[in-house]
């Protein structure tokens, strides 16, 4: 049954963050917009916290990674390290394990580190910049739905976005590559928001605006990043063919791209001079992507379009009422600049996701803010129909209230939510008892800690628990039973020794009473 294996704590934030958005679909359709959209941001910020809250632990893959990673940056932010201390000898080509980390580009784990320093070493932390960021996004994609087209599909659009069940679930750090995914959509989005907003007034300030958030998407996923340039080079002539041809249109995409240029390449330069040797190799690995399917995450032609059943929602319908709500709302966008750069957005993704041979479910989200647009105006104009139909004065109202929850209940899914993160159905929530486990293990290993200069051995409950364990406790930890050589040289460097006995130990372990065995 739904709901019957959360825990009171965690069904509250799920309760408010109802209230509010029930509230916001109201008080917009009684035309009070500012107000919904103010219910609209919180019940968005709510949400995120019950989905976020409802695991105490970190998750495999690569949360935990970059929460790790982003612990470190806490003291040293200009120098992001997986191993701080690496007490043997590694490869720096081995990301799940190396020394000097460049896998990622900074920025979201700056914003995680600042995190981890107010509010403490645990998940929600990690996870607290990710809720932020799907608010606020929120609300960007209302003001490109309401330039583009109109308010209606501004707000339905942001509610649709608000409710998503897939990017819930990123910024719960349970998909890959979690708030990695969610910085990059973030700062898509919000560059896409700047320069909707530009066309829309031709203000100037929006070109530092454009700029600052290209240039920070880059320092979040790399330079498919700069994708509103490309939208916007494409749609400069599409009003006045002569556009093309005078270079001085071209000047307000030069200035906001040199922008972008002056946020995300003194990182680039800083780390070839400090870290020449691991930023060579993840700049080759960075362009190898495309080329071959790398870490074994390749896919067929089709992948990306398959995918769309895990973003959108499972069933065959799925993509006909995505490419329906597209077709409505490309066609009574308001302006011609609007369609082709809506179109062009999600064909250049697309269309280049395609082509390269890595593929991961998430890599498109960066065009879902249209997909929910999309679908957002194909719902307005059903009412609309309706409306015109039905002679009630309070129609539009309650069909249009009724309608809008009825989606969101489907879009947010809440049968997959309780099943990964309760123990409702334990063999398929992704082995969430290993990593209860795991917790539990590290509770032990803080109890018997008596050193700063500690190290765990065998420290996996589950797949990547040594991580875990680095995250919660100032260990260094390993997967690994270490060798006799090892064990002398962390002897002679006076460093607490402890493994996990896993009743499979050596005998010059076993026997060992320096060591400390964690049963």
């Amino acid at each position: 049954m739904i709901f019957s294996w959360f825990t009171d704590r965690q069904i509250i934030p799920l309760l408010l963050s109802a209230v509010f958005l029930i509230a916001s679909t109201i008080t917009f359709h009684c035309g009070k917009q500012k107000l919904a959209l103010w219910l609209l941001f919180f019940g968005s910020l709510v949400l995120g916290y019950f989905i976020a809250n409802l695991d105490d632990f970190l998750i495999i893959w690569d949360e935990q990674y970059h929460a790790l990673v982003a612990k470190h940056m806490i003291d040293n932010p200009f120098e992001p390290t997986l191993y701080s201390n690496p007490i043997f000898e590694y490869d720096y080509r081995y990301w799940t394990g190396n020394h000097i980390w460049l896998h990622k580009q900074p920025l979201f784990l700056w914003q995680i580190a600042i995190s981890l320093k107010l509010f403490g070493m645990n998940a929600l932390a990690v996870r607290i910049p990710s809720i932020i960021m799907h608010a606020v996004a929120t609300i960007m994609v209302y003001r490109i739905g309401k330039i583009s087209n109109n308010a209606k599909v501004g707000f339905y659009g942001a509610m649709f976005f608000t409710v998503a069940y897939y990017i819930l679930e990123l910024v719960a750090g349970k998909f890959a590559t979690d708030h990695n995914d969610i910085a990059f959509l973030f700062y898509v989005t919000a560059s896409l928001w700047a320069w909707f907003e530009y066309q829309h007034s031709q203000k100037k300030y929006w070109l530092i605006f454009i700029g600052v958030f290209a240039g920070c998407a880059v320092l979040v996923k790399w330079l498919v990043g700069l994708l509103v340039y490309a939208i916007w080079g494409i749609s400069i002539g599409v009003e006045d063919k002569k556009n093309w041809l005078r270079w001085k249109t071209y000047i307000p995409i030069l200035i906001s791209l040199l922008i972008s240029f002056l946020v995300f390449i003194p990182w680039q330069l800083y780390i070839f001079s400090r870290f020449p040797v691991e930023a060579a190799y993840e700049f080759n690995l960075n362009t190898l992507h495309f080329f071959r399917p790398v870490e074994n995450h390749g896919g067929n032609y089709w992948f990306h379009f398959n995918a769309v059943k895990d973003i959108y929602g499972s069933g065959d319908i799925v993509p006909i009422l995505l490419l329906l709500g597209l077709f409505f709302l490309i066609k009574k966008s308001t302006r011609r600049i609007y369609r082709v750069a809506i179109l062009s957005a999600i064909v250049l993704t697309y269309g280049f996701y395609t082509l390269a041979s890595t593929k991961m479910t998430s890599f498109c989200i960066i065009v879902s803010p249209f997909a929910f647009l999309g679908l957002a105006s194909f719902l307005e104009t059903i009412i609309s129909f309706l409306r015109s139909k039905i002679k009630f004065k309070w129609f539009e109202l309650m069909f249009g209230s009724v309608a809008i929850l009825a989606i969101c209940f489907f879009l947010l899914n809440f049968s997959k939510i309780q099943n990964y993160h309760t123990d409702w159905k334990p063999h398929d929530n992704c082995n969430r008892k290993a990593d209860v486990a795991q917790m539990a293990c590290i509770a032990k290993i803080s109890d018997n800690m008596k050193s700063d200069k500690c190290v765990v051995f065998n420290a996996d409950k589950r797949v990547g628990g040594h991580i875990a364990v680095m995250f919660y406790t100032n260990s260094i930890a390993f997967e690994y039973v270490p060798n006799k050589d090892q064990i002398d040289k962390l002897k002679k460097e006076a460093y607490q020794i402890m493994i996990l006995d896993s009743d499979q130990l050596p005998d010059f372990i076993r026997n060992d009473n320096y060591i400390i065995k964690i049963q």
